[in-house]
């Protein structure tokens, strides 16, 4: 008698591994050994590190989207987090593993601001008002000249501090491969709580929220709190991501990380990889992005981000539930 290598359980959940599973983890395989399998290449793995960042920023903004809150306004917790990291260690000196935190918790006000303003308006007006928000701190970054010097922008931004373990010396700075680790790190990180948020009662208490609020009500959810609080944890990540950027990057300008492209890609990779799925997002990132760079940037310079409207209407069209929502669907 042949015995299946995965069980159903009772409701109806896979026990084992299942085919999203061995996709994953071949994912995260593929990435743990990226820089020995393209010879520790530096533009592939500069454009890894940064497709990385980008999930991490998409896995953020899916705590927030997973109450169905559409935000267009996280460019605003981005360009904080990249400002308070550059200006903290900049004017004051202080290190990275101190300033980055710091940045998080600085975006994570700022959410809390937005989240008073705007978390009891729904749908099209609540992505607007985020979207509107974004104008409050690039116009204040972009006139207090004195202190973020204005348009210009700020210059010779410091990297990741070297490290020292046992007889081990890390050099983030000058080793393309230990960079990409380190974010690498940071988006397991965030790829574990992620999970664990969307496994959990409040991610449960979430999906309510998203599927019948006046319901979810009746039973006793705050549909108004939880939605600020996975704001205010999607501000945070996001602000951290921001300051990661903003050193590794070693330039930011207000028009750079207060654009609409910091708003508007985390919402596209979540929709094309998944809204509602935790590992959907990242993966659009890790894929689009490197697909872009390598591919359409070098063929159409002046339009090769023409990609990014490709697949979000392929998506919503033939997709609606992500490449991996659709995936997971067909394995189930």
């Amino acid at each position: 008698m042949i015995h299946s290598t995965t069980k159903k359980s009772r409701y109806g959940f896979h026990k084992g591994l299942t085919p999203d599973k061995a996709s994953l983890l071949m994912c995260l395989l593929l990435l743990l050994l990226l820089p020995f399998l393209v010879r520790h290449n530096d533009y592939i793995l500069q454009v890894f590190t940064h497709a990385l960042l980008l999930a991490t920023l998409a896995l953020a903004w899916n705590i927030l989207g997973l109450s169905g809150s559409i935000s267009l306004g996280h460019a605003a917790f981005f360009g904080s987090g990249a400002y308070a990291s550059a200006l903290l260690s900049l004017d004051l000196g202080l290190s990275l593993w101190i300033t980055i935190p710091l940045a998080g918790l600085i975006a994570t006000g700022l959410g809390f601001i937005m989240g008073l303003i705007c978390i009891r308006l729904r749908g099209a007006y609540f992505a607007l008002a985020t979207l509107a928000f974004i104008e409050i701190p690039r116009v204040i970054t972009d006139n207090w000249d004195e202190v973020t010097r204005g348009s210009l922008g700020l210059v010779g931004l410091p990297g990741f501090p070297s490290l020292n373990l046992g007889p081990w010396h890390i050099d983030f700075y000058s080793s393309f491969s230990a960079s990409y680790y380190l974010v690498f790190i940071y988006f397991l990180l965030v790829l574990v709580l992620v999970g664990i948020i969307f496994r959990s009662n409040m991610g449960l208490a979430l999906q309510a929220v998203r599927e019948e609020e006046i319901a979810s009500q009746a039973v006793g959810i705050h549909a108004d709190s939880l939605r600020l609080f996975s704001m205010l944890l999607s501000a945070f990540f996001t602000g951290i991501s921001g300051a990661c950027y903003a050193h590794l990057v070693h330039y930011i300008n207000p028009g750079l990380v207060y654009g609409l492209h910091f708003s508007a890609i985390p919402m596209i990779f979540a929709i094309c990889g998944g809204r509602f799925t935790i590992i959907g997002p990242a993966l659009a990132a890790l894929i689009i992005y490197p697909l872009d760079q390598f591919i359409f940037h070098p063929l159409i310079p002046a339009g090769h981000e023409f990609l990014y409207g490709a697949v979000l209407i392929f998506a919503v069209l033939f997709l609606p539930a992500g490449f991996w929502g659709s995936l997971r669907r067909t394995t189930s």
